[in-house]
């Protein structure tokens, strides 16, 4: 039988233009942003960060959502890892470092 009403599972209109925005992002993060050199903020569309990965040779800070820092040489320990931190912004001196945005925000 045929679905007339234009409403598709979960009750998301047939209208949105894919699969993503129709059921939404599956997994922890959905985005990432690679940071090389200067200072990021994750404030405006870079808002939401809640991961970060810092490859070996990667120099910097990584500064925190509700205070302090942390130098990003502490993270770079030789395996490649995702640290889950709520950041507020991160400075590279040297290397890439890349941050991950959460696909939901916790409350």
């Amino acid at each position: 039988m045929a679905d007339t009403t234009g409403i598709q599972p979960y009750n998301y209109p047939a209208s949105q233009a894919n699969q993503f925005e129709r059921l939404g992002h599956p997994g922890k993060f959905h985005q990432v942003i690679a940071c090389s050199s200067g200072t990021t903020t994750f404030t405006g569309s870079n808002f939401g960060v809640g991961g970060l990965i810092v490859p070996t040779g990667s120099a910097g800070t990584a500064f925190f959502s509700n205070g302090g820092s942390l130098p990003l040489g502490v993270l770079a320990q030789g395996s490649i890892r995702i640290y889950e931190l709520s950041l507020s912004s991160v400075t590279v001196d040297s290397g890439t470092v890349y941050a991950l945005v959460r696909n939901q925000l916790a409350k």
